[in-house]
């Protein structure tokens, strides 16, 4: 897949995301650059006359039920805004994981038995459970090979990334046949920082583009990017306890009972909202102690917007 060009990004107004008062005015303006960007990329797939029908369920996938909100690669556009990376150079970035993601969804929704994802037929029930398997390889492919050429990320450190994505998925699935001795709050942490953290880390950390940066602000951005992840992950276990699909859009009480998730461990929703804003907090000095004064406001903002949907 040939990147999006310099010329291309040019076509695209990013002025709404340099001006943006709020990560809420920031997400709506992203969303149509993300799909702009993603529309780009699935074009350029190639097709063979005997083997064409994967690059239209990729777009199947991605754009399914309107795309859903695209915060994981806003995400990757908001970090470069706070970090000072000139947007058009995370456009690809930003596309990239959103790929990944799409692939995770269809993977998900596999192994889940789900039907319906963002008020559609999910990718399996569709197009069948083969081509999907192959159009998810394919996302995962493409959105690797982009990212490798567009970041500066050492690629023993994104391997390690897209390991822990999966590890975190296994122990997921796993988790509803655990004994009681390892269904603990350490097991917990491990799955959402795989299942959902690795990617946000992924996020956070494609917002530095090809900029050179050391090491220890790759691991810092990557953290901070999977904190969020899992206290994404919390508040979503907590809408689903509470019976909220609109705001998850996932079906609520959905073969949950036996998984290991963040409410298996709270009595009542009370004590778990406690705790996500207690995390929250820990995580905001964090954000504070690596980026400047308005880029960590503006991500800090990001970040209760995520959290306190669950209010």
């Amino acid at each position: 897949m040939r990147p999006i060009s310099r010329r291309e990004c040019m076509n695209l107004d990013l002025d709404g995301l340099r001006q943006a008062k709020t990560p809420l005015e920031f997400l709506r303006d992203a969303k149509p650059i993300i799909d702009s960007a993603l529309s780009t990329a699935i074009a350029r797939l190639p097709t063979w006359a005997a083997a064409e029908q994967i690059p239209s369920i990729i777009r199947y996938a991605t754009f399914a039920g309107d795309g859903g909100k695209r915060i994981r690669p806003a995400l990757t556009l908001l970090t470069a805004r706070c970090c000072g990376t000139p947007l058009e150079d995370v456009i690809d970035c930003a596309a990239a994981i959103e790929l990944i993601h799409t692939y995770t969804l269809i993977i998900d929704d596999i192994q889940d038995g789900d039907e319906i994802r963002r008020g559609e037929p999910t990718t399996h029930i569709k197009f069948g459970l083969n081509l999907s398997l192959l159009a998810a390889n394919v996302l995962l492919i493409e959105a690797t090979s982009l990212l490798q050429e567009k970041l500066r990320i050492p690629a023993f450190l994104l391997r390690e990334i897209l390991h822990k994505l999966h590890a975190g998925q296994e122990a997921d699935i796993e988790s509803a046949n655990w004994p009681l001795s390892k269904r603990t709050q350490d097991s917990l942490e491990f799955v959402f920082s795989g299942k959902t953290g690795a990617l946000f880390g992924l996020s956070c950390v494609s917002g530095l583009g090809a900029q050179d940066h050391g090491e220890e602000t790759l691991m810092d951005l990557i953290n901070i990017g999977s904190e969020m992840g899992i206290l994404f992950q919390a508040a979503d276990d907590l809408l689903e306890a509470i019976g909220d699909s609109n705001q998850t859009g996932k079906p609520v009480g959905k073969d949950r009972a036996q998984k290991l998730t963040f409410m298996s461990f709270f009595a009542n929703p009370n004590d778990a909202r406690d705790e996500i804003q207690r995390r929250k907090g820990v995580l905001a000095m964090k954000i504070r102690a690596r980026l400047p004064g308005e880029g960590a406001d503006f991500l800090i903002e990001f970040l209760e917007a995520l959290v306190d949907r669950s209010k």
